[in-house]
């Protein structure tokens, strides 16, 4: 009878141990998928970088390129120290996205 109830302990202990670990893990595993989150809010789910200022973002609501020029217009030299964005092709242009 003790080997049985010695069993018991051990099997009891390891359950323990288990649960302990497990719980480690999923909270381990919960916490990094809220600091990514939360680091990464505004890529993941906001398409314009300054909403406080609409009108610093591109009509389609994404964000500019490094230029200040939205998807389709090429940065484009005017002339006289001047850089402005065009649309392909187009003479509509006006100067970037700061």
């Amino acid at each position: 009878m003790k080997k049985i109830k010695n069993m018991n302990k051990n099997q009891s202990k390891s359950r323990t141990v288990f649960w302990i670990v497990l719980a480690f893990v999923v909270g381990y595993g919960v916490g990094y998928a809220t600091h990514y989150l939360i680091v990464n809010w505004h890529s993941l789910f906001v398409s314009c970088p300054n909403e406080s200022n609409p009108e610093l973002c591109c009509p389609n609501g994404s964000k500019p390129d490094k230029h200040g020029c939205c998807n389709g217009e090429v940065y484009t030299d005017a002339g006289g120290g001047w850089m402005v964005c065009c649309p392909d092709g187009g003479d509509n242009c006006f100067p970037p996205i700061k």
